[in-house]
Order: C-alpha cells, then structure tokens, then sequence
C-alpha cells in the first residue's frame, strides 16, 4: 500500500519517521514518569493519612474522658473529621492492605480497626473518593470514626520538568536532522550529477567521500558517466569523419556529372547531391549542437530576438516580436541563436510569416513562435523532434529539411534545463514554446 501522505524526499521521509518515534518515546517516558508520579504520590498521602489518625487517636487516649467532647470539638478541620460512635454503629469490615499494620507501628500497640466496604488498602490511588473513614477503639474501649478528606487526583507536573523534557526532545530533534543530512546529502548530490549528466557529460566527476556505500556509488556512477562520454564521442567522431569523408566523393560525382550529355540526368544527378550534401551539412551541424562546450553567459533576450527579426526582414520575411523581459538570461548565446533560428526559419518556411511572444516569469523564459502554416497531424507531435524524422507533407524539394531542425532545438532547450513543447494553434498553424529555467537549473550550465 502506497502511503501518499509521506513527503516525497529521502530527508523528510527519515526526518518524519525519527520524529514520530521520538515523540512516542518521549510520550511513553512523559506516560511513566506520571504513573509512576502517581504511585508515590499516592503512598506518601496514604502515610499522611496513617499520620493523621495516629494523632488523632494519640490526642484522644491522652485526654481524660470529661475532656473528650471538647478534645474532639478541637481536632475538627475541614480535612479531618472525628466523632465517637457507639458499638452498633461501627463498621463490620476489617480494612485491607497495611493500613492497621501502619497505624500499630507508629502508636506502638495493636488497635482494633473497622472501615466501611473494607476499604484502606495503601500504595492505590483511589480516584474519586473525596474522604475515607476509619473506625478505631482506643485503649478504652470508646470508638471513634476519623474522616480524613483525601485529594482525587495526584499534583500536576512541575514546569521544570515538562521544560527539561521539551529541552531534551529539541536537543535530539537536533542531532538527528544533522544526522540525517549527513546521510541523505551524498544521495541529493549523486541524483543532481545524474539530472546534470543528461545536460552536461563534461561534468566534473563527483566526489568519492562519505560512507563506503556512497563511496561506491560514487565510484560506480563516475565509471558510468566515463564509458557514457567515450561512447558518445566515439559515435559523434566516427558519425563527423564519415560525414566529412563523404564530401570527397561527393565532388568527385559532381565532376563526372558534368561530363554527362544528358541534360535531364545531368540536373536530375546534380538535384541528387545536393540533397546528399544538404543532409551532410546538417548531420555536421547536428553532431555540433551535441558537442557543444560555449560556456554560459549573460544575455539580453530582447536584443536577440530583435536582432533575428531584423535579419529576416532584410530578406523580406515577416518576424514580429511581443512581449520583453526585465532581466538578461544566463545561457550560451550561440545554441540559443541557433535554436530560435531554426524555430523562426520553420514558421517562415511552413506559414511564410512567424510571430514571437516573450514571456518571462520567475521560474522561466518562455518564448512562442507561431506560424499560419499546415500545423502538424496530433499523432506525429511527438515524434517530429526525433532526429531525421520528417512529416510526410514535407518531404519535397521546395521545404523538405532534414528532420534535424527541430532535435537541434529540443536538445539546446535540454542543455538549458528546459524542454520544447509543440501544439497546434485552434485558429491554424504550430505553436512552438521554447521553456528555458531560470536560477534553479543554473548548475546545469556551470559544471564548476
């Protein structure tokens, strides 16, 4: 069973979990220390009871008998009460527990004892009873019934001990979050180096330290992260070495093509290589996104996209902007010009016009450009910024592309922490959002 109300960090699933068995612990040690508060509370009333009717009784058997009534009238209080009874009205029940052992030590002598339902037992806490009464026959064989007023509940705990226990909570509390960090911490840094290994393969290794389990962690990841950037170079250096190597055959087919009589075969040959030199060009240009290695700086987003749109209006395409930001943007102005670029040549060359809206938030820069053109089928939304991957309906001569435009400026927004969203507009057209992170996806950009 999934336990949804848990946060979701490491941290704060330990630090909740030690809380909950601290504050049962010291609920369970508050719990004891009251009983056992209780227990001698208890006991140290029930000898002030004991207490109370030895004086009574001692008082009682040193007066003389003309002076009894007025004895009794003076023992009298609001938590004692004494009254000499006759022999029919004592109690039947002998009392329980040590109260007449208790009562026999401390006047030297046994005394016979009666107490109604037997009551008396010492060392019980009797909630509720607000008085107890005890029949005693004195030395002379006069009864008398001693009421004692007991109090129902033991004394509240005092305020240094319930501040010594909140003391001690917050003092544990405070070890085991610094505790806690300890652990949890090299887990935080070895997921933000595997986040960072998605945007940056150049990262510097992470560092091998703490406990030997994160120890070889960190051991196995830095492996990892090695034989991932070797492959990926060995791939990138093979893919541009038969790229660049296939550009010397390629001329050589475009000299031979020339000494061809056949005007039609020559163009239809001459259209060939182009396409081939065409996809060579952007196969290149696409290694290059990925081997990336501007570092970061400073940009004026405005400036940029003012700039992009002038440049497309000095060869009579139709770019406007909206929208500004208030702040520059930390990202590497190379990637990015060529990612809006591309997204900007895409609405012009579907739609023959791109609109730009800049929108910047606390959490990221989004930038939209839209167009008026076809849009794209809904089931092929996902899979367009695939490499080589290409709609149909734009496999021609006049605005086929290579199918790399889009990879290219998915993988720049990937660089960047963000991500490339592609919708179709309800009036007609595409909308292509390019999200790029603010601060909080900074250390992707800055491996140090």
């Amino acid at each position: 069973m999934r336990l949804n109300w848990l946060p979701s960090s490491l941290f704060a699933r330990l630090a909740l979990i030690l809380l909950a068995g601290l504050l049962a612990a010291q609920w369970v040690s508050f719990w004891l220390q009251s009983d056992e508060r209780a227990v001698a509370v208890s006991q140290a009333r029930g000898l002030n009871f004991s207490d109370r009717i030895v004086e009574a009784v001692r008082v009682l058997e040193a007066a003389p008998a003309s002076q009894r009534e007025a004895t009794i009238a003076a023992l009298q209080s609001a938590a004692l009460q004494v009254r000499m009874i006759s022999e029919d009205q004592v109690s039947p029940h002998a009392p329980q527990g040590q109260i007449r052992m208790m009562i026999a030590a401390r006047l030297g002598s046994e005394r016979e004892i009666r107490s109604p339902g037997g009551q008396g037992g010492m060392g019980h806490h009797q909630r509720g009873n607000a008085a107890r009464s005890f029949d005693v026959r004195l030395n002379d064989g006069q009864w008398v019934r001693i009421t004692a007023t007991l109090e129902s509940d033991p004394p509240a705990l005092s305020s240094n001990l319930i501040t010594r226990l909140l003391l001690t909570l917050v003092i544990v509390l405070a070890v085991v979050i610094l505790a806690l960090r300890q652990i949890s911490q090299p887990l935080q840094q070895l997921a933000q180096a595997a986040d960072k290994l998605g945007y940056d393969l150049d990262a510097p290794p992470l560092a091998e330290q703490g406990s030997t389990e994160t120890r070889r962690a960190a051991q196995a990841f830095n492996r990892m992260q090695g034989r991932i950037k070797r492959l990926i170079d060995e791939r990138s250096r093979a893919l541009a070495a038969v790229s660049h190597d296939l550009r010397t055959p390629l001329t050589r087919l475009r000299l031979r093509a020339e000494l061809v009589e056949d005007d039609d075969l020559r163009e239809q040959m001459a259209a060939d290589m182009d396409g081939m030199a065409a996809m060579l060009d952007a196969t290149l240009d696409y290694l290059r996104s990925l081997q990336e290695t501007e570092p970061p700086c400073r940009i004026d987003m405005n400036a940029l996209l003012q700039s992009l749109a002038e440049d497309a209006a000095l060869l009579g395409k139709a770019v406007e902007v909206s929208g500004c930001t208030t702040a520059p943007y930390t990202g590497r102005l190379t990637a990015l010009r060529r990612a809006l670029q591309n997204l900007i040549d895409n609405a012009i060359k579907y739609g023959q016009s791109a609109r730009i809206r800049l929108e910047d938030n606390p959490e990221a820069l989004l930038i939209s450009v839209e167009d008026d053109g076809p849009g794209i089928p809904p089931e092929q939304l996902g899979r367009v910024t695939e490499p080589y991957y290409r709609v149909d309906a734009s496999r021609n001569s006049a605005t086929g592309g290579m199918g790399l435009g889009l990879s290219i400026v998915k993988d720049i927004a990937l660089l960047h922490g963000g991500e490339l969203l592609l919708a179709n507009r309800a009036e007609g057209g595409l909308r292509a959002t390019l999200i790029l992170p603010h601060v909080s996806t900074d250390h992707t950009l800055n491996p140090a």
